[in-house]
């Protein structure tokens, strides 16, 4: 655990330590001692970044557990771009498992190293849900030479990267702003409390601790400032 900081009140040391499990504590020398990263530490509130895939907190009333679905990404080595703009093209009708492509030499044409043929251009197919598609590379073939013809053929498959938890599961009806507080002086903050993104994880973040923070004042305890 390494100690980050500790910012003094007027009575009582307010205290933040991170370990190497992304989850640190906010606390005091009034609270009850629990376990983070490995070592007894006496705390107020515990903050959890929880990734996604498996039960990541525990409460009284149980595992906190955060599901999640794999994503899949196909990197081609195209002959020449299949469209001439810096765009993502959206798969409106689901013809296959990639729901967009992008050609992403057209975004930054230093993408294609000079080890390349001249020309040639780095197309990237992203695919949210693969859990049940089994050569993904020649599916996302097939379907992408029914958007743009034989020409797919001569792509070459750089590399098909599949994240077995690269999403948290989010079912209908949508709903953002998750709860952060699991009780007990527990908080929780991760995309999956808010919407699947950076900027989702970071809000949460922010939430979080707003949340702990609003619970460290709510004791009396003297919070940074």
């Amino acid at each position: 655990m390494h100690l980050l900081s500790v910012i003094r009140g007027p009575a009582k040391g307010i205290v933040v330590r991170l370990d190497d499990d992304s989850s640190f504590a906010i606390g005091t020398s009034t609270a009850s001692a629990i376990r983070v990263g490995g070592e007894s530490a006496e705390t107020h509130v515990v903050i959890k970044a929880l990734k996604v895939g498996g039960y990541g907190a525990k409460t009284l009333a149980g595992p906190f557990r955060v599901g999640s679905r794999e994503v899949g990404c196909v990197w081609f080595d195209a002959p020449a771009a299949p469209v001439p703009q810096a765009l993502i093209v959206l798969d409106g009708v689901r013809s296959g498992p990639a729901l967009n492509v992008a050609v992403m030499s057209n975004v930054a044409p230093e993408y294609v190293t000079d080890a390349a043929p001249p020309g040639h251009a780095l197309v990237a197919a992203a695919c949210p849900a693969t859990a049940d598609v089994g050569d993904l590379a020649d599916e996302v073939r097939r379907q992408l030479r029914a958007w743009w013809g034989p020409q797919v053929d001569q792509w070459k498959v750089l590399r098909v990267d599949r994240i077995a938890h690269g999403q948290p599961e989010q079912h209908p009806p949508f709903a953002p702003k998750r709860r952060v507080s699991l009780g007990d002086g527990l908080f929780v903050c991760g995309d999956h409390r808010d919407t699947p993104s950076i900027q989702g994880a970071m809000f949460s973040g922010r939430r979080c601790g707003e949340a702990a923070l609003a619970a460290i004042t709510a004791s009396g305890v003297t919070a940074p400032g």
